[in-house]
């Protein structure tokens, strides 16, 4: 009889151990900064479709609803931008 259990790759197991990378902050920032524009972008693009959405759902829970996602666009973004801007500079400080 043959032995079928699968036997343990010593270089995935040092891989699991290893402490991972430190994500580079530049990229998130572009991302975040990507994705907020990308919200802000959909979120003007229906803003004619809002008196509707409050005649069907209330007006009081739509604009809200409206407030919310605005603010965490507008927040996205410019964490983006401030991070963008920092690193900008610490890099132009270290030369």
């Amino acid at each position: 009889m043959t032995d079928t259990t699968p036997v343990a790759d010593t270089a995935a197991a040092s891989r699991a151990d290893a402490t991972p990378e430190p994500v580079n902050p530049t990229v998130v920032a572009v991302g975040g900064l990507v994705l907020g524009l990308l919200l802000l972008i959909v979120a003007f693009a229906n803003l004619n479709r809002m008196p509707g959405w409050a005649d069907d759902y209330g007006a009081v829970l739509v604009y809200l609803a409206f407030f919310l996602y605005m603010s965490i666009a507008g927040r996205l973004t410019w964490w983006g931008i401030d991070t963008l801007r920092d690193q900008a500079k610490n890099r132009r400080e270290r030369r």
